[in-house]
């Protein structure tokens, strides 16, 4: 009996031995099986979209070798898949160049950036004392934000003739922003900002306070001079007769989509004072783009010329490469990406954002393909283009196309047909 259990063991043991071995090895062919197929897939992936790089390379490529009336020396391009994150084409990416108005999306990103997109500019009417009837005994303030899409002081005065005010027997105080005029850099133009077309709260406290008294007159409103105080404070009031906030946005838009000069110089200062706005500012402190390039792109710009928010300047110097940058950034960031695609930039086709690119790029292969910011200086024969691209083949990318020393008309058809080739 001992024996035959002891037979029966040896004979269980030697079937069992090669069964579960043969198990384990085919468990483990399975799982080489399955790696191999999950890396063929991977390559094959990695391989189309190299290819879909590769295809778009070579496009690109024969479109910049193609014969122009141009100096192709002259011409710097750079695109980046941000479908596939990879660099597709660097033409004198590294040369420095004038941006002209491409630089305001400078301006635009770190404002969003380091305000935030739900940034407001805002304005107050503040009263303190006591009303009997018509005559305020205290005082009235003004507060005023640099906001440059205010037209007129109306608005504020009529919040006192609501409030049944027709004498201030105090003092009226203007807490205001900004009391110096806005003007172009000195290396630009001084007419390329008209100080007939600029805002009121732009214009420097004297005509502000001119203003103001022809308001408060028309009105029937009596009123001592007005007082200047810069620097937004905080002061205890009794009523807040008016308070109003414009969104960022609302000027960001406007100054990408129609290039506007004065938009994009108003919004450099209020993001380069905005830290101590309601404080005087004292002291030397960083300018605010170089914070912003510091924190968020890491670039070294130190061969740059940055003089303005708007391109106005001749002798503003950039890289495509570095416009490129902050494209790509812009992209990380949803929000920012989100205001630049369906708000802030100029797009063909668009009923209402056409803007600089009116007369440019029609036909439908552009429609909700391109969406970009256009940059001119007919005096040095500067242009340029950047924004992002719908391909066909479903790809998003990043472009940059800066012109110098051409004809504007030539380089900008040069920068349609780089866009007809992106989106084709």
């Amino acid at each position: 009996m001992v024996l035959w259990c002891m037979f029966l063991g040896i004979g269980t043991w030697i079937l069992w031995w090669p069964a579960s071995t043969l198990y384990e090895y085919w468990e483990k062919e399975q799982q080489v099986s399955e790696t191999v197929d999950t890396q063929s897939v991977s390559e094959s992936t990695s391989i189309a979209v190299v290819k879909e790089d590769t295809e778009m390379y070579d496009r690109l490529a024969n479109f910049v070798a193609s014969p122009t009336r141009l100096d192709t020396s002259h011409i710097a391009v750079a695109v980046w898949d941000l479908s596939s994150n990879t660099s597709v084409l660097e033409w004198h990416n590294e040369e420095l160049m004038v941006p002209a108005s491409s630089l305001k999306m400078l301006t635009a990103i770190s404002a969003l950036k380091r305000l935030g997109p739900n940034h407001s500019y805002v304005e107050k009417v503040l009263v303190t004392g006591k009303q009997v009837g018509g005559t305020l005994h205290g005082d009235v303030i003004l507060q005023a934000d640099d906001n440059p899409l205010v037209e007129s002081l109306d608005e504020y005065v009529n919040a006192l003739r609501r409030a049944g005010i027709s004498k201030i027997d105090g003092r009226l105080i203007l807490n205001l922003m900004r009391t110096d005029t806005l003007r172009a850099h000195h290396t630009a133009s001084y007419w390329d900002i008209p100080y007939n077309r600029t805002p009121i709260l732009l214009k420097g406290a004297p005509r502000i306070v001119q203003e103001m008294r022809v308001a408060l007159r028309g009105a029937g409103i009596e009123a001592p001079k007005a007082e200047i105080e810069q620097g937004l404070r905080v002061y205890p009031a009794n009523r807040v007769l008016l308070s109003k906030r414009t969104k960022m946005t609302d000027v960001i838009a406007p100054m990408l989509i129609f290039s506007s000069n004065i938009k994009a110089d108003a919004l450099y200062y209020h993001i380069n004072h905005h830290q101590d706005r309601y404080t005087l500012s004292t002291g030397e402190r960083e300018n605010t783009l170089d914070v912003f390039l510091r924190e968020n792109l890491g670039y070294d710009t130190s061969s740059f010329t940055l003089n303005d928010g708007s391109g106005l300047s001749p002798e503003n110097m950039v890289n495509a490469d570095f416009l490129l940058a902050l494209l790509r950034f812009a992209w990380s960031e949803p929000e920012i990406k989100h205001i630049l695609l369906n708000e802030a930039l100029a797009t063909p086709g668009h009923p209402t954002r056409r803007g600089s690119l009116s007369y440019r790029m029609n036909g439908p292969l552009f429609y909700n393909r391109i969406f970009c910011k256009t940059g001119t200086l007919t005096s040095i024969g500067a242009s340029s283009l950047c924004g992002y691209a719908h391909g066909r083949n479903n790809h998003w990318y990043a472009f940059v196309v800066i012109n110098r020393n051409s004809p504007v008309g030539e380089s900008r058809l040069y920068q349609d047909q780089l866009c007809k080739v992106l989106v084709k």
